[in-house]
């Protein structure tokens, strides 16, 4: 052993020896206390209606889109559930003398409640229907005005 340590001094090396452990030494540390603490990820979605995005664009009701419609006359009562719009794709036509002619796309007469395309009937005036749009899933309130030819303007 003389031997070994002699070669390792010559060397400059430095060995350090371990001692066996005591028996104290060798006991694990006391258990702590470790509070656990469970975190649950939270989600938040929005308040406003979404739109279903594996419906089709066009919606489930079909028919024109509100850019394709024109009022172009109102049953008037006032009674509001007996009150109803005209409403048509095409137009009328009127002459110098006054006489209509037909219209030319399809005409649909609607109530307060019902809906045509992406547009709901919501209040009909006696010169104006309110009505709500539908785009992509976004209501629109928008009014169709009607004006008579009584009073000045050209149907």
């Amino acid at each position: 052993m003389k031997r070994f340590a002699l070669v390792l001094a010559l060397t400059g090396t430095t060995v350090v020896v371990a001692q066996p452990a005591s028996a104290q030494d060798q006991a694990p540390p006391p258990p702590t206390d470790v509070e656990l603490v469970y975190e649950r990820e939270v989600f938040s979605y929005p308040s406003f209606t979404r739109r279903n995005p594996f419906l089709a664009l066009e919606g489930t009701a079909g028919g024109p889109r509100y850019e394709q419609l024109t009022l172009i006359g109102i049953m008037y009562s006032s009674d509001p559930a007996s009150s109803v719009a005209v409403i048509s794709t095409g137009t009328v036509t009127v002459a110098e003398d006054g006489t209509t002619s037909g219209v030319e796309g399809d005409a649909y007469y609607l109530r307060v409640g019902q809906a045509i395309g992406n547009t709901t009937i919501v209040e009909i005036r006696r010169d104006a229907v309110i009505v709500d749009v539908e785009v992509f899933d976004a209501v629109e309130r928008n009014t169709m005005n009607f004006v008579s030819s009584r009073e000045g303007g050209t149907p």
